[in-house]
C-alpha cells in the first residue's frame, strides 16, 4: 500500500528511483525496497515524501484510489543544484549537487546554478539561481555556463576565429578572451534560459 502509492508518486513527478534517493539522501535500494514492499519508510521519512510530493501525510497509509489524486497539485519539475558559478572572475565549479529547485511553468532547463559576484548585475544578483539548459553552443550573445580549463563562468557569449570572447552584464568587468588551444579546453554547458530569486 504504502509502496504503491510512493511508485506512484515518484512516476508522477517523472522522478527515478535514484533522483528520490538523493533528494531523500538515502541509498536507492531504500527505495525500491519501499515500493516492492520489503520495508517501509519510518516516520521521518515518511514526512519528507509528504514535503517532496506535496500530499498529505496520511495519503501514504490510505488505500485511495489513484483517481483521488486529482485534486492534489504535483510539482513535475525539479533540477539539480550543482553548485556555483562565478558571476565575476571564473571559479572552479564542482559538479556536486546540492539541492534541488523546482522549475517555473513553462521553463525547461536541465540543472541550477548559484552565482556568486556582480558582473552580471543588475540581470543577475549575487545568489540567484541560475537556470541552466544543456547545449553545446548558443547564439551571439546570449549568456552561457561556460567552463575555461575547468573554471566555470556565466557571462554573454561572442565566437570570434580564435576563441571565444566572454562579455559581463556589468561594464566595471572587461571581457574575457578565451582562446582555442590544444592545451585549453573551452566547454559551453548550455544556455541561461532563467533565475530566480531568494528575497530575505
Amino acid at each position: 500500500m504504502i509502496g504503491d502509492n510512493i511508485r506512484y508518486l515518484r512516476k508522477a513527478h517523472n522522478y527515478s528511483q535514484a533522483h528520490l534517493a538523493r533528494r531523500l539522501e538515502i541509498k536507492q535500494a531504500s527505495i525500491s525496497n519501499w515500493e516492492s514492499g520489503k520495508t517501509t519508510p519510518d516516520t521521518k521519512q515518511l514526512i519528507r515524501l509528504s514535503e517532496i510530493f506535496s500530499v498529505p501525510l496520511d495519503y501514504f497509509t490510505q488505500e485511495t484510489p489513484r483517481r483521488d489524486l486529482d485534486g492534489i497539485r504535483i510539482k513535475r519539475n525539479a533540477i539539480p543544484i550543482v553548485g556555483e558559478i562565478a558571476c565575476g572572475l571564473p571559479i572552479n565549479h564542482e559538479q556536486n549537487v546540492e539541492g534541488y529547485a523546482d522549475l517555473p511553468d513553462g521553463v525547461r532547463a536541465d540543472f541550477a546554478i548559484k552565482c556568486k559576484g556582480d558582473s552580471m548585475s543588475p540581470l543577475i544578483l549575487d545568489g540567484d539561481l541560475v537556470l541552466i539548459r544543456q547545449q553545446p553552443d548558443v547564439e551571439e550573445g546570449q549568456i552561457a555556463a561556460v567552463s575555461i580549463d575547468g573554471e566555470t563562468t556565466l557571462k554573454h557569449v561572442y565566437h570570434q576565429p580564435e576563441g571565444l570572447l566572454l562579455v559581463a552584464e556589468n561594464s566595471k568587468y572587461k571581457p574575457i578572451f578565451a582562446p582555442f588551444t590544444p592545451d585549453g579546453e573551452i566547454v559551453i554547458h548550455g544556455l541561461a534560459v532563467g533565475y530566480t530569486r531568494l528575497f530575505a
